[in-house]
C-alpha cells in the first residue's frame, strides 16, 4: 500500500510539474522561444557535427567491420573508417552540386535574359483580360494607388535605414554558417571516432540517476528514437530524389522549359511533409504561368498527378509505417512546429511527434496493463 502511494505520489507530482513548467512556456512563450534561438545558435556547431555523425554512422561502420577483417587493429580501423566516412560524405555532396549548380546556373541566367519578354507577354495578356471584361481601370487605380505616395516615402525610408545593417547581417551569417560548418566537420568526426566513449558516458549517467527498469527502458526509446529519425530522414531523402527524378523526367518527355531548376525545387521542397509538394509547386506555376497559362496549368496537374503517386504508392513503399503516426498527427505536427520554428520545424516537426506519440502510447500501454483494463 505505501509502495502504490509513493508510486501515485511520484505520478501527480511529475504531471503537476510538467503542467506548470508548461504555462509558464505559455506565459513567457516569446522570452522562452528567444533563448531557445540564441541556445541553438551557440549550439549550432556542434548539432551540425551530431547530424554528420549520425547520418554517417552506419557508413562508418560498415567500412570499419570491412579493415577490420582485413587486419587492421580496432583503433586503426575506427580512425581510416571515421576519416572515410567524412570524406566520402563531402565527396557526395560536391559532386551533387558540381552536377547540378551549372545547369541550375545556366538556367537561371536564361529566365534573366527572357524576363524582360515574359513581363511583356504577361502584361499584354492582363491588358486582354481587362479589355475583354470591361474593367474600370481608373476605379481600380484610384483603389491601389490612393495614399500611395505617402506609403511609398515609408517604405523607401525604412528600405534605405535597414538595407545596410542587413547587408552586415548577411555578411556575418555567411561567415557564420562557414565556420560553423567547418567546426561541424571537426565535432562530426571525433564523434564518429568516440562513439562508444560517448555512449558509455551517456549510459553511466542514466543509470546513476534511475533505478535499472527505467534506465533499461530509457536505453531502449533511445535506441527507438534514433531509428525513427533516421528512417524518417533517409527514407524521406530518397523519396525526394526519386520524384525529382520522376519531375525532370516528366517535364522532359513534355518539353516544358526550366526542367532541371523546377524539378530541383520540387525535390528539395518535398523533403517538407503534406505541404512541401504545394510549396515547391508554386515557383514552377508563376514562371510557367507567365510564359504561357497552358503551361502553368499542365505543370501544376502534372505535379498534381506525382505527389498522388507519391503519397498513395512510392511513399508507403519507402517509409511503410515505420513512423507509426496517423494522418492528422503528421499534418498537425507539420503546422504547429512549422508555426514555432519555420521551415526547419516543418521537416524534423514529424519525427519529433513521432518520438512524443511512440512515449506517450507505451505510457498508456503500461498505465493499462498495470490496472488490468482492456479497451
Amino acid at each position: 500500500m505505501r509502495d502504490e502511494f509513493k508510486t501515485k505520489f511520484k505520478l501527480y507530482s511529475g504531471v503537476a510539474i510538467t503542467a506548470i513548467l508548461f504555462y509558464f512556456i505559455l506565459l513567457r512563450f516569446e522570452s522562452v522561444k528567444i533563448w531557445f534561438s540564441g541556445t541553438i545558435s551557440l549550439l549550432s556547431p556542434f548539432i551540425i557535427g551530431f547530424v554528420i555523425a549520425f547520418l554517417l554512422d552506419k557508413p562508418m561502420m560498415k567500412l570499419h567491420a570491412l579493415f577490420e577483417k582485413a587486419g587492421l587493429k580496432k583503433s586503426s580501423a575506427r580512425t581510416l573508417a571515421a576519416i572515410l566516412a567524412l570524406i566520402l560524405g563531402i565527396l557526395v555532396v560536391l559532386a551533387f552540386f558540381a552536377i547540378l549548380l551549372p545547369q541550375l546556373g545556366e538556367s537561371i541566367v536564361s529566365l534573366a535574359r527572357q524576363a524582360p519578354d515574359l513581363i511583356k507577354n504577361f502584361i499584354a495578356s492582363v491588358e486582354r483580360f481587362i479589355a475583354d471584361n470591361n474593367i474600370d481601370m481608373n476605379l481600380v487605380v484610384d483603389t491601389i494607388f490612393k495614399n500611395l505616395e505617402s506609403q511609398l516615402m515609408e517604405w523607401g525610408t525604412a528600405i534605405l535605414s535597414t538595407s545596410l545593417p542587413q547587408v552586415f547581417q548577411i555578411g556575418t551569417q555567411v561567415t557564420s554558417t562557414i565556420i560553423n560548418t567547418l567546426v561541424g566537420l571537426v565535432a562530426g568526426l571525433y564523434l564518429m571516432l568516440e562513439k562508444e566513449n560517448f555512449m558509455y558516458g551517456l549510459k553511466r549517467v542514466v543509470y546513476a540517476i534511475f533505478n535499472q527498469d527505467h534506465a533499461d527502458h530509457l536505453c531502449r526509446f533511445s535506441k527507438i528514437s534514433a531509428d525513427i529519425f533516421n528512417n524518417f530522414i533517409i527514407g524521406k531523402a530518397i523519396d525526394s530524389l526519386i520524384i525529382g527524378i520522376i519531375t525532370y523526367i516528366a517535364m522532359t518527355i513534355f518539353q516544358m522549359p526550366y526542367a532541371l531548376l523546377l524539378s530541383v525545387i520540387v525535390g528539395v521542397t518535398n523533403m517538407i511533409p503534406v505541404f512541401g509538394p504545394f510549396i515547391g509547386a508554386i515557383p514552377g506555376i508563376f514562371i510557367l504561368t507567365i510564359m504561357d497559362w497552358h503551361l502553368g496549368l499542365y505543370f501544376a496537374l502534372m505535379i498534381l498527378a506525382i505527389q498522388q503517386f507519391d503519397g498513395n504508392i512510392l511513399g508507403p513503399i519507402i517509409l511503410g509505417d515505420k513512423l507509426g503516426l496517423p494522418s492528422f498527427a503528421i499534418l498537425f505536427s507539420v503546422v504547429v512546429f512549422g508555426g514555432l520554428f519555420g521551415f526547419l520545424g516543418m521537416f524534423i516537426g514529424v519525427p519529433i511527434f513521432a518520438v512524443i506519440y511512440t512515449a506517450v502510447n507505451e505510457w498508456v500501454e503500461y498505465r493499462l496493463k498495470k490496472k488490468n483494463i482492456e479497451i
